[in-house]
């Protein structure tokens, strides 16, 4: 298993609408120029470019209703703390095996919001990866 697995979660906009979630696996450099080709339609590569994020760890087994608090303190603080950031959608992050029992890592990631200064894609790179 490569890692880590990211989970793109956009949450519905109303009542009876429903949250979204990608799955993605990262592709090793190694096979990044050529990528094994999916078999089943729904799954496809996609080349990620480079992110810049906000993050908050924990440890533990990760659920649904642990990465929504971990990101809404998460955004929340950063709100707070006035920095510009994409609230419409939130990454999750999982580092570990479901066979790892202790000392599990997993993130939350918030997508910095453009500010007006910076120039985008300046030293950065992007990475492969499958999405389910």
């Amino acid at each position: 298993m490569t890692a880590p697995v990211t989970v793109r979660v956009t949450p519905s906009q109303g009542p009876f609408c429903e949250d979204n979630f990608t799955i993605s696996f990262f592709v090793p450099f190694d096979f990044q120029s050529k990528p094994p080709q999916p078999s089943a339609e729904e799954v496809y590569i996609e080349s990620r470019p480079a992110l810049e994020v906000y993050v908050a760890s924990f440890s533990g087994w990760a659920t649904g209703s642990k990465y929504v608090a971990r990101a809404a303190e998460l955004t929340e603080m950063l709100e707070d703390a006035g920095h510009p950031i994409e609230a419409d959608h939130f990454y999750t992050a999982g580092y570990d095996s479901p066979f790892r029992l202790l000392n599990r890592h997993n993130e939350v990631w918030i997508l910095a919001g453009q500010q007006p200064s910076k120039q985008q894609g300046i030293g950065r790179e992007a990475a492969a990866v499958a999405v389910a």
